[in-house]
This record gives structure tokens, C-alpha cells and sequence, in this order.
């Protein structure tokens, strides 16, 4: 185990400015120098899992990340992207897709601001195609294990082709527990709604309120519990694939 489990809110972040990004900041609540690995070894799983804001007027521009794929979930605001010359457009809701070794550029459409989760990770990297796929349009599966829990996958090497991650939006019951076997993966979870005690390796970690994120080791036993009254609803994030 590279590191311990800890849990930020993206207001205690210092924010910074992307490169090759106009008018952008980034809070970026995981990357290898972070979760405690060495940056130049081969073991890390995240480049980045950060939020990103983009106001009116700014863009990310020209980038290509070989060999790591990108997962983009649209929190706020709608837009589009350039990946290799093809346009995509995203409204709030969606996933996008991006893989590795493409030429990408991202614009907001209007005057609102464009908020989005984005992760990096090329651990299992393979070829694939770029997508769009909204959470509202993916029907809810469940897992062993897993009573009162509902998971929307909108990434998976099924879909993606890709081993290199999954992404779900996972809605916990009150009472319920969310808890996956991940001996080969780090996994990170961002609150969007409720209140929830995550127990990793024994220790006790709180999730309060939104933007309250969970980033756990691989190979370590871990569980999230809803403690309130509503429903808690997470990104839920597993680099590498299961």
C-alpha cells in the first residue's frame, strides 16, 4: 500500500491554473506525487482526479496525453469537444469519453460556467473510441454484496474497451453500504449529496457534504455507510479496472 486514505473538500484545495487552459482553474484532489507515489515509478494509477471550472471566454485548448485516457463528467454547464477534428457536444450529466493518444480541446457553450469532474490514468491503457453516454440515459445495476445500492456505469472495459478505469454514479440507500474488493486498484469517491462514514483499514474517515472526496489505496478493505436520511449519491471512480 503506496499511501493512506484521506478524504478533501474541493474549497480546501488550492486551485491552479492547467496548462494549455484559458480562463480555468483546477482543484485536483488526487495525482501520484499526492497519493504517495514516486512520480517517475511504475506503480501509480491517477495522473490527476480533479475537478474543473472553465468561465466564459476560456477553454482547455490542444492537448494529447499518450496512452492515458481521459474521463470527463459534466457537473455544470454544457459545451463541446474536438477529439482528433470530430466534434462532441455534453450538456450536465454526461460522461465523456476521451482516449488516450488523441489530439482533444474542450469550449463551454454561453455564459455559464462549465464545471466537470476529469481523471487521467494510463495504467492498462488500450486503443478505443471516444463517447458520450448521460447518467440518465444508463439503467441501475447492482452488485454482490451490495444491498440498497445502485450503480450507473457509464465506464468500464466493456464499454470503453480500455482497462485503464471505471467510473460510476452510485446512489446509497439510507442504511446501506457500499464496499468492493479492489486488490489492484486505487479508488476515489466525490460526494455530490448526504452524509456517509467511509472505514478504511479500520479508520474511520467522514463525508460530510459535496465536494467532500474519498481517496482510498489499493488492496486496502474498505466501505462507504450512508449516516443520514437521504439518499447519498457518489462518482465513484477505480483506476485501474477491476
Amino acid at each position: 500500500m503506496s499511501f493512506k486514505a484521506y478524504v478533501k473538500n474541493y474549497y480546501d484545495i488550492q486551485a491552479m491554473q492547467p496548462a494549455a487552459h484559458v480562463l480555468a482553474h483546477s482543484a485536483p484532489f488526487a495525482n501520484a506525487v499526492s497519493m504517495g507515489y514516486d512520480p517517475t515509478g511504475p506503480d501509480w494509477t491517477y495522473q490527476y482526479f480533479s475537478t474543473c471550472e472553465i468561465i466564459f471566454g476560456g477553454a482547455a485548448l490542444l492537448a494529447n496525453h499518450p496512452k492515458a485516457d481521459h474521463v470527463f463528467y459534466i457537473l455544470a454547464g454544457s459545451g463541446y469537444s474536438l477529439i482528433d477534428g470530430k466534434r462532441y457536444a455534453f450538456e450536465t450529466g454526461d460522461i465523456m469519453w476521451t482516449p488516450g493518444s488523441t489530439d482533444h480541446e474542450m469550449y463551454p457553450n454561453g455564459t455559464a460556467t462549465l464545471k466537470f469532474l476529469v481523471t487521467l490514468c494510463p495504467r492498462g491503457y488500450k486503443p478505443t473510441e471516444a463517447y458520450i453516454k448521460n447518467v440518465n440515459d444508463v439503467e441501475g445495476t447492482t452488485e454482490p454484496g451490495n444491498d440498497g445500492v445502485t450503480f450507473f456505469t457509464l465506464a468500464a472495459p466493456a464499454i470503453t474497451g480500455s482497462d485503464s478505469q471505471e467510473f460510476h454514479i452510485v446512489d446509497v440507500l439510507p442504511g446501506a453500504k457500499l464496499s468492493l474488493d479492489t486488490p489492484k486498484s486505487d479508488v476515489i469517491a466525490y460526494s455530490f449529496q448526504g452524509q456517509s462514514v467511509a472505514t478504511v483499514d479500520g479508520e474511520k474517515l467522514e463525508i460530510k457534504k459535496a465536494e467532500d472526496t474519498l481517496v482510498v489505496p489499493k488492496g486496502a478493505k474498505w466501505e462507504i455507510a450512508n449516516s443520514g436520511k437521504q439518499a447519498v449519491r457518489l462518482a465513484l471512480s477505480i483506476s485501474t479496472a477491476r
